[in-house]
């Protein structure tokens, strides 16, 4: 079964306006982009909506899918369904159980071409540039602005995305700046977006940082004064470092409020793969939010990379330990939802050595003696989690990327003053191996 509602229901746009059919293509060489067929990527700055939704490449996913087979794009959900891990396909079926194949079929031709009149946009994913005041490990300079001075002294200041390559250029305060990632500035996009308020769901907003993105509270106000906000679940994936009152005021008069808060672990874990996130404000602002109106639902979205793998059990247990009220308090997740890190290579766990990958399967299960003290089904979820990881990680070795992960994070730790090894000492003795 490789069915997902989502190229019949959705539209995702990048950081950079580019439109793609999902998120979890990202991982594949053309990352979901739909493109024209002079071959430029359609984008949401200056085109028609509508008209990307029967674009040749969307109508090829829709077709293999109606056949029952995987598309070569979605790999990323077929791998983690294969390695046991819950997918992102899975996740969208189960919010949206009325969109099934049968459904589909009624509404879309043999070629995957899609009647919009008898499906129209109720599900949006906006990435609203890359204005984030992060700069994490498993991110780059196409996710936020504030890794284009790492990124320069690295690389240089350029970089290619979906759309070509991109320049950075000083401005007249020495800082790099594009206008690559502006697109949610287009007046027109807008105009499409709210034009169809009717029909609109469900809207996932990510960034960058969408919290600190102006012209959303506007879409927001508007929602409420056109009195269709009680229609819409806004989702947001946000770091958490801050949460402006201006949203907790409206939040109140949306259907549902769902909060994924991008949270790794704790401490000097978090700290160093959310650099220069701190800590204590991203907990504080975590129990402000276990306190907020019942409409509000949120979860912790932990990203699994080579920097955190080996805290994950510590940080599934001291989630269990906190005893919150709101945060993953349903028993589908009831202790963190996650996913791994398939790119970049650095933070990918399938780099690791076998004695490595030996080492974290032997941590792991030390570990989970100590969710015995929960309820069965918290000690199936640790277990559903923890085994996923393993899985995911022992099902290939990526062995050629191994080097470039350890000479990036090398010379990213010059840059930032840190050091893996104190983090995840079990790496000593590799970085040792490779001075």
């Amino acid at each position: 079964m490789s069915f997902c509602p989502v190229p019949w229901n959705f539209q995702a746009i990048q950081n950079n306006g580019c439109i793609r059919v999902c998120c979890q293509m990202n991982s594949t060489d053309e990352r979901g982009t739909i493109f024209k067929e002079d071959g430029t990527p359609y984008n949401a700055r200056i085109d028609n909506l509508n008209e990307v939704r029967n674009a040749q490449f969307i109508k090829d996913v829709r077709k293999t899918m109606l056949n029952g087979k995987w598309h070569k794009s979605c790999q990323r959900c077929q791998s983690e369904e294969e390695s046991g891990l819950s997918s992102r396909r899975q996740y969208e079926q189960f919010n949206w159980p009325k969109h099934t194949l049968q459904w589909a079929e009624s509404i879309t031709q043999k070629d995957g071409t899609l009647d919009l009149n008898k499906s129209p946009l109720v599900y949006y994913d906006l990435r609203f540039g890359n204005l984030c005041n992060l700069a994490c490990r498993m991110c780059g300079p196409e996710d936020s602005h504030t890794w284009y001075k790492d990124h320069v002294a690295l690389e240089g200041p350029e970089f290619p995305d979906t759309h070509g390559v991109v320049k950075l250029e000083k401005n007249e305060k020495g800082r790099w700046i594009t206008d690559h990632y502006d697109w949610h500035k287009s007046y027109k996009f807008w105009e499409q977006l709210e034009s169809n308020l009717i029909n609109i769901q469900h809207v996932y907003m990510a960034g960058g940082e969408p919290l600190m993105i102006e012209r959303h509270y506007e879409f927001l106000e508007k929602c409420i004064n056109e009195n269709v906000a009680n229609n819409i679940i806004l989702e947001y994936n946000t770091n958490l470092t801050n949460v402006p009152q201006r949203a907790l005021d409206m939040w109140v008069h949306f259907k549902e409020v769902r909060i994924g808060a991008s949270i790794d672990g704790y401490g000097k874990v978090l700290e160093y793969q959310r650099y220069p996130a701190k800590w204590s404000a991203i907990e504080k602002n975590l129990r402000r939010i276990d306190t907020l109106p019942n409409n509000i639902t949120a979860w912790i979205a932990c990203t699994v990379t080579t920097a955190n793998v080996f805290h994950l059990p510590d940080f599934m247990l001291w989630k269990l330990e906190q005893n919150f009220k709101k945060i993953n308090s349903s028993k589908g997740k009831p202790i963190i939802g996650y996913h791994v890190a398939h790119r970049p290579w650095p933070s990918c766990l399938r780099v690791l050595p076998n004695e490595i990958k030996k080492q974290v399967v032997d941590h792991y299960e030390q570990k989970k003696i100590k969710f015995k003290k929960y309820d069965d089904h918290i000690v199936k979820e640790a277990d559903k989690i923890l085994n996923g990881v393993v899985k995911y990680m022992n099902a290939k070795n990526e062995d050629t990327h191994r080097k470039w992960f350890i000479q990036f994070t090398r010379d990213l730790d010059k840059l930032r003053n840190q050091d893996i090894t104190k983090i995840v000492p079990q790496y000593t003795a590799l970085f040792k191996r490779h001075r």
